[in-house]
């Protein structure tokens, strides 16, 4: 069993995207393919986790990336931005944790948490005073987890892609 004390903690570069890209579409596809990879799953994971679009991303300066490595491995990151903008819903504004994305093998081992500790200080020396994202509504095992992590339900979004709408719960909380 893997320990979080065997991960470190450093921020993405460009030269980090081909692993990005790859663990976001895994976890992407184990969270979301409940019932099956589905074309329109499979498009939204090739379109929204392509490598170019981590290049793009990695590029803009309000936004940063916090991998956890086990030597040359990627086991998981956290994709958040660092400018004051509203949350869909509540009334909330600060950083966006964009994504939390943790490979399955290193799951439950409390490496979510130590990035998302590590996103809220972030957030926090970039000047902001919540931490909010969204989540999607069939995905109570992250709903859990943010809430166990102190993390408030302030109301529902939806994601929507090839015409699609999917509910999210917006979640927020307090910068430390």
């Amino acid at each position: 069993m893997t320990s979080t004390d065997q991960l470190i903690l450093r921020t993405g570069v460009p030269d980090d995207v081909l692993a990005i890209s790859a663990l976001a579409i895994q976890v992407f596809l184990d969270t979301y393919a409940i019932d099956g990879v589905r074309p329109d799953l499979a498009r939204e994971a090739f379109r929204e986790y392509a490598v170019e679009a981590f290049e793009a991303r990695l590029r803009e300066p309000e936004r940063r990336f916090l991998l956890a490595m086990r030597g040359a491995g990627l086991a998981g990151f956290a994709e958040l931005t660092i400018n004051d903008r509203a949350a869909p819903a509540g009334e909330v504004s600060g950083s966006e944790l964009v994504r939390l994305y943790v490979q399955p093998r290193f799951q439950s081992i409390g490496l979510g948490r130590r990035l998302l500790s590590a996103a809220e200080g972030v957030a926090a020396e970039g000047g902001a005073r919540t931490l909010w994202l969204t989540a999607w509504e069939g995905n109570e095992r992250a709903r859990a987890f943010y809430a166990r992590c102190g993390y408030a339900d302030i109301g529902q979004t939806s994601y929507e892609f090839e015409g699609q709408a999917y509910p999210n719960r917006v979640l927020a909380r307090l910068c430390q």
